[in-house]
């Protein structure tokens, strides 16, 4: 776990920092080792970071729409006052304005995962396993992307919720490792995620008690629906150079484009 093993060091070099501080530090570290990554891979196209959306992907769009505004929606309509700014501190004892926590909201949290876990899990990870079908792949991709967020252990968040978020994590990533797949190119993901971060902190505590039951719902219709995709996508395997090759159903040598 990245965060745990950093945050030992970020405390030891900036002993002032709260611990929103810490997270906000570890956070853009680790994007800057993921970026890091990928360009010394050289897989700037391999992730689909280079790639317009794919031939008929512009559907699965509206999949991660619903994602987003369904659960946002029903506690709108069924919350009077949903919104509220969080007390936030960087510095210890040094509490932030109201414009403060929004840049360290948007910046500091939900920009950096948006970027460094969809390079990662949906980026690296998903297509260094796609030669071996698209199955494992996104069952990798998944496993990893939920096992990631236990290092939230490491910055104090209870246990229950570490699970909870765990949990519905590796069960998103199943539908988003299928999205993915579809939509063929990485950047519309980064931006479902960098959203998806940023509105649930600041939803007060009555709305989080509607927002997350209805998150749970839509995010098991995700991954039911990725199931059956990358069911149908079950013989597709990586040959070379980004081509597909049906192996059920295609000659050996033979190739498609997705």
């Amino acid at each position: 776990m990245f965060g745990v093993l950093a945050r030992p060091l970020v405390e030891t070099l900036a002993p002032g920092l709260s611990v929103i501080g810490i997270r906000v530090v570890v956070n853009w570290l680790f994007v800057a080792l993921v970026v890091g990554l990928v360009a010394w891979l050289g897989w700037w196209q391999k992730v689909r970071l280079t790639t317009p959306i794919a031939s008929g992907g512009r559907r699965y769009l509206l999949v991660l729409a619903a994602l987003l505004l369904v659960p946002l929606g029903v506690t709108l309509a069924l919350t009077p006052a949903p919104f509220a700014v969080p007390e936030f501190t960087i510095l210890d004892g040094q509490s932030l304005s109201t414009a403060g926590v929004v840049v360290l909201v948007v910046v500091g949290f939900a920009l950096g995962a948006a970027v460094s876990e969809e390079l990662l899990y949906r980026g690296v990870v998903l297509r260094s396993f796609e030669s071996r079908g698209r199955i494992l792949a996104a069952l990798a991709a998944s496993f990893l992307f939920g096992v990631s967020h236990l290092s939230l252990l490491a910055v104090g968040v209870p246990l229950s919720e570490v699970l909870l978020v765990g949990v519905l994590s590796a069960a998103s990533g199943i539908g988003l490792a299928a999205i993915a797949f579809r939509l063929g190119t990485l950047w519309p993901l980064v931006g479902w995620h960098f959203l998806q971060n940023s509105f649930p902190a600041f939803l007060t505590a009555e709305a989080m008690a509607v927002f997350v039951p209805v998150n749970i719902v839509v995010v098991l219709g995700v991954a039911i629906l990725g199931t059956w995709l990358l069911w149908t996508d079950r013989n597709l395997r990586v040959v070379d150079d980004g081509m597909l090759a049906n192996t059920a159903t295609r000659p050996a040598g033979s190739r498609t484009r997705p």
